[in-house]
């Protein structure tokens, strides 16, 4: 615009074309809200309503899915996690593709861009450097401890994501659980303030796991115990029943992962609905912790 004299900015201004394209800078240059999901459904099933929230707004909404990756047929691990998940999810040979495609219709219905990283696989399938499964069972998945010889864990902190220059505010899982692969997201989350000091970093606790207080407090306990400590902010956000309806129906999409926590989708709305209510003792809210800057 700076070539053009005082009248041709004007010309330029209200041309309809021109108004969509000041439109595109507009939502670009307040930035995008980015999500770091661990994996196909953690930041549907815990920010669902926040995200539908930002998109109606006209906000841009990117979510990726860190552990996206998907194993080689032929190299799928053949343990009991594996075949008690596969078995669950009722997906056929391509149980990630499947998933990928659930995670694709449940953030297009919320208006959110759906990206994912291929180089990270779900815990299940990951192997060491000999090609033995890391995670064999249950109680591997939900450890105290990463592993030290999990790839993952080890050089997932060390990647430098272009997005989050280029976001506003960053939410990233909490470890409620202590599921090993949102452990790793997490801490990955803390270097990516470190390489970019300027966002905001907000952490979601993970719906359902966030249902059991002693896991919300055990994952609130590894930032207060670090050296040295992060403080964090709670912030409950005020969402609208169409938030919360459009959250239910995104999660609906999952339809291979329901049968993990609930018996039916009436359950599964039933049980959300209870839990955003219950976040704030009243009014349908999602909360977040956001990382202070001192």
């Amino acid at each position: 615009l700076s070539c053009l004299d005082h009248q041709g900015i004007i010309d330029f201004i209200i041309r309809p074309d021109a108004l969509r394209v000041l439109e595109i800078l507009n939502r670009w240059v307040l930035r995008m809200y980015l999500f770091l999901s661990p994996h196909y459904d953690d930041a549907v099933l815990s920010c669902g309503a926040m995200i539908h929230q930002l998109a109606t707004a006209g906000k841009p909404v990117v979510v990726v899915t860190v552990m996206g990756g998907k194993p080689e047929a032929d190299r799928v691990p053949d343990t009991p996690i594996v075949r008690e998940l596969h078995a669950r999810w009722k997906t056929g040979d391509d149980p990630v593709a499947a998933r990928m495609s659930e995670d694709e219709a449940a953030l297009n219905s919320l208006g959110a861009q759906a990206q994912h990283l291929a180089v990270w696989m779900d815990c299940i399938y990951r192997t060491s450097r000999s090609g033995q499964a890391l995670y064999t069972t249950r109680e591997s998945i939900f450890a105290a401890e990463v592993p030290a010889d999990d790839p993952a864990a080890k050089w997932l902190p060390t990647v430098i994501l272009p997005l989050a220059a280029t976001a506003r505010d960053v939410y990233a899982p909490m470890g409620v659980g202590s599921h090993v692969d949102h452990q790793i997201v997490r801490n990955w989350a803390l270097e990516l303030k470190k390489q970019n000091p300027s966002i905001a970093l907000k952490f979601y606790e993970e719906y359902p796991y966030s249902q059991d207080k002693a896991a919300l407090e055990k994952a609130s306990a590894f930032f207060s115990s670090h050296k040295p400590e992060l403080r964090l902010q709670a912030e409950t956000v005020t969402v609208s029943e169409a938030d919360t309806a459009a959250k239910v129906k995104a999660i609906a999409c999952y339809q291979s992962q329901i049968s993990s926590f609930w018996d039916s989708i009436e359950a599964m709305e039933t049980a959300t609905r209870k839990a955003m209510l219950q976040a704030n003792g009243g009014g349908l809210v999602e909360r977040y912790w956001t990382l202070s800057d001192h």
